[in-house]
């Protein structure tokens, strides 16, 4: 961390402090990012019992504050402060003092000029996509207008931005663009005159591959499909219109990612076999692969009087074995007959004296993990209620659809429990 002043025994008018050479995790662990995030969060929450909370900001493992009418002493004195909140949390930090500039990010500050502009490290030119390339065309247009955008937001005044931008108009030029960066005094002041909104729209994207080998409308057929299946007299207009549902396309894979991750599927293959643990192995519910996890599975019930069929579609994170002595409980307690569609059911059975005879299958098994944003588990179990609900057999209901994910829970800070 460095701490910059003009001089530590003399009083300043401001002085600066920056992490230098700490990080909590790792960016290429799984959500390492936003671990590192939400560990900085809780030490900045730390730093503000020695210091202001408007004078100190985090982005990710980078954080800056400013110091204003301290004297050496203090200066000293806060610097062991913050080394000792690190400590306790079990990091190391290194404090360097009598600084008069830093470089946070892409910004350089300087306190002497009392300027700020923009800074990038030694023998790291930018580099952009082309213009030909296999992108939607939104990126492609807005990438010179976005770079003009960022370099006026960091850059004090039109000289400033005029000594910085011929490293960015060269690097746009080698990739196609015919572009003249022009300082624009608005997209400088943005921050200051831009107002809040107090509440957004909640909104679902879609976002579809892009390829130029497409020829179709993507955009145009999705939207007829939205309005043919959900019009404004159907129940759930209000979820799935123009308004609540937006297209945006990513970016697919280029051709390293596709031989590298073809390559680990052949190499590494997932080895991972899950077994049984039934006492006898010929009344496993599950062929012998009861203890497999994250699955989507499949009942089909029959009763010995009429031979109807049903069939209920569920899920569950834990090993299948588990859930299936759950749903015994519910086929066996009245108190739980209730809990799902299938024990409703079993139970309509059983008061007409039909004995129900059910048979499980696995239809699919989910390897990745459960992401706070992102539910496999819970997005293929809809996609197979949904792709199954034209078939009358199917047990399960409709808003079945539109339910919540019910695993993401354990993923909010307050929900996790340490040893």
């Amino acid at each position: 961390m460095c701490v910059l002043g003009k001089n530590q025994k003399q009083k300043t008018k401001k002085s600066l402090l920056l992490p230098e050479n700490y990080s909590f995790f790792s960016f290429y662990s799984y959500d390492g990012a936003e671990v590192c995030e939400l560990v900085g969060s809780y030490i900045l929450n730390k730093l503000t019992t020695i210091m202001n909370i408007k004078d100190v900001g985090l982005y990710r493992d980078d954080g800056l504050g400013i110091f204003k009418n301290k004297s050496g002493p203090e200066i000293e004195k806060t610097k062991k402060g913050i080394v000792r909140i690190f400590k306790d949390c079990g990091l190391k930090i290194t404090v360097k003092t009598n600084q008069t500039s830093v470089d946070f990010l892409d910004v350089r500050f300087d306190l002497k000029e009392n300027t700020y502009k923009p800074y990038r490290k030694p023998n790291n030119n930018p580099i952009y996509i082309n213009k030909q390339s296999n992108h939607p065309p939104n990126i492609i247009k807005q990438l010179p207008t976005s770079i003009e955008k960022r370099i006026s937001g960091i850059s004090c005044n039109e000289e400033v931005f005029r000594s910085s931008k011929e490293i960015y108009e060269n690097a746009l030029k080698s990739s196609g663009f015919t572009v003249n960066l022009k300082y624009n005094e608005g997209n400088a002041n943005q921050n200051e005159n831009s107002e809040k909104k107090k509440r957004k729209r909640k909104i679902i994207w879609f976002n579809p591959p892009f390829s130029l080998n497409v020829k179709t409308h993507i955009g145009k057929q999705f939207f007829k499909i939205l309005h043919k299946h959900f019009p404004k007299n159907h129940s759930l207009y209000k979820i799935f219109n123009k308004n609540t549902v937006k297209l945006s396309y990513s970016c697919t894979r280029n051709i390293t990612s596709i031989i590298t991750s073809h390559n680990k599927n052949i190499l590494k293959p997932n080895k991972e076999i899950y077994g049984c643990n039934c006492r006898v192995k010929e009344d496993c519910p599950l062929d012998n692969k009861c203890l497999t996890p994250k699955v989507i599975y499949e009942a089909n019930v029959t009763n010995t009087v009429d031979n109807e069929e049903k069939i209920y579609i569920g899920l569950t994170e834990n090993k299948f074995k588990e859930r299936y002595s759950n749903h015994k409980s519910s086929f066996r307690y009245d108190k739980y007959k209730n809990s799902t569609e299938l024990s409703k059911y079993v139970w309509q059975l059983q008061d007409q004296n039909k004995i129900p005879i059910i048979k499980w299958r696995i239809i699919k098994v989910i390897n990745s993990n459960i992401k706070s944003d992102f539910c496999k588990l819970c997005l293929f179990e809809k996609y197979y209620i949904l792709k199954a609900l034209g078939d009358e057999r199917v047990l399960n209901r409709r808003s079945e659809f539109i339910s919540k994910c019910r695993h993401q829970n354990k993923l909010v800070l307050k929900n996790i429990k340490t040893k």
